[in-house]
């Protein structure tokens, strides 16, 4: 009984074997010939499927894109979509193939050749097969990680891969002895200022340098200006009276310290240091200079021995940073996203762009809303501006655009008498509400407390849609004062708007311009530090507001 079992295995065992060593291989190559065209519509049938499939993926992808949470699509999605692609382009090779041969075998097959073709095919359509089978992912992609985050506390940084690259190469060349003069160029409204100020801010905690000195240089300053903000710094004072006398002092000053950075910022042409008073750094004496610009051509005239540039942001840390601040969060239907990236890339990667224009067309619920903004910002293309580049127009529209969506009229007046300051000025609240009292920018009050009220509102209005920053600065009359500021872009397009005839509240902020044509307007300001006449003769029929500092009237 035993034997017939052990007997009946091994016949089964090696009737198995036969089948699986003989006869399929035999039924396979047979299939390769005469179920040759059944092949070929498996085939057809497998590439609709992964057709499907394509199709399917590249909308969860561009999904994804739309999302904030999934800035990063995961490398094995791109390797997918590559397979498939070689995927589809080799069924057509083979299908080409197929009608070669039909045109040369029309009557009697080439048995040798359909084997061979009908072997590829089979092997095609289980490598579809799988591609299919793979195509449902788990995760499409994954929040962007912006790279060197541990190196940003502020809550005004965007770690960008810009500005981390610019501030791993800054750190570098802090640390090397060999260098002392850095320069950051970009265009404006990039960051630079930021990202300076945050190095200082990092190397001070650090013990690197004992004394960061940060000092605005600007379009139009003048030696005395830049010697006076190094002095106020070092607390002290000058007892000479003449520009080569303070110059002698400072180096004097500044050749006996020890780790001292000084942050040069906004820099428009080449200054020398020696006017000023400022030893660079030899053997642990004197200072180490960091300037920014939007010019390179001044790093290289400064003979910087490091020039480091700022770029724009890339488009996915752009349209995050849009997101962001303009409240749009993966609820929001998917055309309102659709139309909200066009606008985003108006703004061209540049932060102060990103920053106002989404923050003013935050409460824009629908996607016709967005068109309309979208299709506003590219007729605006067509005004001419000036004197600027055009990635910088495009800065200069975004931004008129948000103070164009101000929902007040006396919302915009206080944005205008903001922009009667110099550039990069500590603005008094209590001021502006004096100013909005004199002007009666709010209508007729008889108590000036109701017009701080409102002021202050104003400027709370005025700071959420990113048009004004909050100034920590000194209260230099001990009253506890508030201080604003506008970042400089803001500026340039707060007085490029007044400037313009047709504008509510036109302005004239320079000599020259107020030389040209005054006749129209409604507030001057000339509160520079530079001794200057006040022309004689001007018509200033509409003159509401007068400032002067250093004028001869």
């Amino acid at each position: 009984m035993a034997g017939e079992f052990f007997s009946g295995a091994a016949s089964n065992a090696i009737g198995t074997l036969m089948v699986d060593y003989l006869v399929k291989p035999i039924e396979r190559r047979l299939r390769y010939l005469f179920r040759f065209h059944k092949l070929i519509d498996d085939l057809h049938q497998q590439q609709n499927n992964l057709n499907r499939e394509q199709t399917r993926v590249e909308e969860d992808v561009k999904e994804a894109k739309l999302q904030i949470q999934t800035q990063v699509i995961e490398d094995y999605i791109g390797e997918w979509l590559t397979n498939v692609e070689n995927a589809l382009k080799d069924v057509q090779n083979l299908d080409s193939r197929v009608e070669e041969n039909k045109r040369c075998f029309s009557l009697c097959p080439n048995w040798c050749w359909r084997y061979q073709l009908g072997k590829e095919i089979e092997k095609k359509i289980v490598y579809i097969s799988k591609l299919v089978e793979d195509s449902h992912f788990k995760r499409i992609g994954h929040r962007a990680e912006l790279p060197g985050l541990e190196f940003f506390t502020s809550k005004d940084i965007l770690a960008s891969k810009s500005s981390t690259n610019a501030f791993n190469k800054i750190r570098e060349a802090l640390e090397d002895d060999k260098v002392n003069m850095i320069g950051v160029w970009g265009m404006g409204g990039v960051g630079k200022t930021t990202l300076v100020k945050e190095v200082g801010k990092k190397t001070k905690e650090s013990g690197c340098f004992r004394k960061v000195i940060e000092v605005v240089v600007s379009q139009n300053s003048i030696i005395e200006n830049i010697q006076d903000k190094i002095a106020d710094f070092l607390d002290s004072q000058f007892e000479k009276k003449t520009k080569e006398g303070r110059a002698g002092e400072l180096w004097l000053q500044l050749e006996k310290e020890e780790k001292v950075l000084i942050i040069l910022d906004d820099m428009w042409n080449e200054v020398h240091l020696k006017e000023i008073g400022i030893p660079l750094n030899e053997n642990g004496k004197g200072c180490k200079i960091i300037l920014t610009t939007r010019r390179k051509t001044v790093c290289e005239s400064m003979e910087c021995q490091v020039i480091i540039p700022m770029d724009v942001l890339e488009s996915d840390e752009a349209w995050a940073l849009f997101r962001m601040k303009a409240k749009l969060n993966e609820r929001v239907p998917r055309d309102i996203l659709q139309e909200a990236q066009k606008v985003a890339k108006e703004c061209k990667g540049l932060p102060v762009a990103i920053v106002t224009l989404a923050a003013a067309l935050k409460s824009t619920k629908t996607s016709k809303g967005w068109e309309v903004a979208r299709k506003k910002l590219e007729r605006s293309k067509l005004v001419e501006i000036g004197n600027i580049g055009e990635e910088e127009k495009n800065a200069y529209l975004c931004i008129k655009m948000s103070y164009e969506y101000l929902k007040k009229e006396t919302n915009k007046k206080c944005f205008f008498l903001c922009g009667l300051y110099p550039e990069d000025h500590s603005i008094k609240v209590e001021d502006l509400v004096r100013y909005a009292w004199g002007l009666e920018l709010f209508g007729k009050a008889d108590l000036i407390g109701e017009v701080r009220i409102q002021v202050l509102e104003a400027i709370d209005y005025l700071k959420d849609s990113c048009l004004l920053l909050e100034d920590e600065v000194e209260d230099e009359d001990g009253d506890g004062g508030r201080y604003v500021k506008l970042h400089d872009i803001v500026r340039d397009v707060t007085l490029w708007i007044a400037s313009e005839e047709k504008s509510d509240f036109m302005i004239k902020s320079r000599l020259e311009l107020l030389n040209k044509s005054s006749e129209s307007c409604e507030g001057i300001s000339l509160l520079d530090s530079e001794e200057k006449n006040f022309p004689d003769r001007l018509i200033l029929s509409k003159l509401e507001i007068l400032l002067l500092k250093n004028c001869n009237v």
